[in-house]
């Protein structure tokens, strides 16, 4: 026997919509929510990485213990102060001391070997030494270095420009018209006259020995040294005459005597 199912239509949504309720469906959200999601995570990143163009500080680790940390000792600078000595020359020979550095220049004194003279300038133009002079009338002459040692801060004196020189001529040497002597217990003593043909000189001196011992004004024509021969009484005895002035010097003739004779 045949039998016809027969389903009407209100049964058929009726199953269908049975069917569908069993059915695992995709829930998806709406498109405001999605949006709104998203938005959340970037503001969530931005908080917990902060962005250095943000200008926000970086972390700094904290130092370990193992480490030590740099000392900055302060620099040290070593100061050289150079001793300081006064300068000083000695005659090593028999030297003229002039007004300036050459023998274009008046002679004021002759140093004898040995004499110590303190150093207060030197000259660009050769081998000079200016030193200080108690014989001389400006308290200063020069000397050549060739016939002195130098010692002391010598290097830190100063240049000292020379006076000029003259272009007049040296004055004329004294003529010696009377001169006489006599020897008493053991001493000499000895006169001289002499003519003044000089014109413009500064003074004469007297040298015993080739030592000065005497310095006169200018236009003098006599003079009496008194000498004691230290109980060699068999001995000579020289003398001679030098006029000086600007344009510079000139010697008598030698006068030679012996007390023993």
């Amino acid at each position: 026997m045949n039998y016809r199912l027969r389903v009407s239509l209100p049964t058929l949504v009726l199953l269908a919509a049975m069917f569908a309720c069993n059915l695992p469906v995709e829930q998806v959200p709406p498109p405001g929510e999605v949006q709104t999601a998203a938005a959340l995570t970037v503001q969530a990143l931005m908080v917990t990485q902060p962005s250095a163009e943000a200008g926000l500080p970086s972390p700094t680790p904290s130092p370990t213990p193992d480490t030590p940390s740099p000392i900055n000792s302060p620099s040290q600078t070593t100061t050289v102060t150079p001793t300081y000595s006064v300068p000083m020359l000695t005659v090593k020979e028999s030297t003229n001391c002039r007004t300036g550095p050459g023998e274009a220049y008046e002679i004021v004194f002759t140093y004898l070997s040995g004499k110590k003279l303190e150093i207060v300038g030197h000259s660009d133009r050769g081998n000079f030494w200016l030193v200080k002079s108690n014989e001389s009338p400006t308290g200063t002459c020069w000397l050549w270095g060739e016939y002195v040692d130098v010692t002391g801060s010598y290097w830190a004196v100063s240049s000292v420009t020379p006076p000029p020189t003259t272009t007049s001529a040296p004055p004329i040497a004294p003529s010696i018209q009377k001169w006489d002597y006599f020897c008493s217990g053991g001493t000499l003593t000895f006169t001289v006259n002499w003519k003044d043909l000089a014109t413009g000189e500064t003074g004469y001196r007297v040298f015993r020995n080739g030592e000065q011992v005497a310095e006169l004004p200018a236009n003098s024509t006599t003079y009496t040294d008194t000498y004691n021969l230290s109980g060699d009484f068999d001995q000579n005895v020289e003398y001679y005459l030098q006029v000086y002035g600007p344009a510079g010097s000139a010697n008598s003739s030698v006068i030679r005597m012996r007390c023993g004779e």
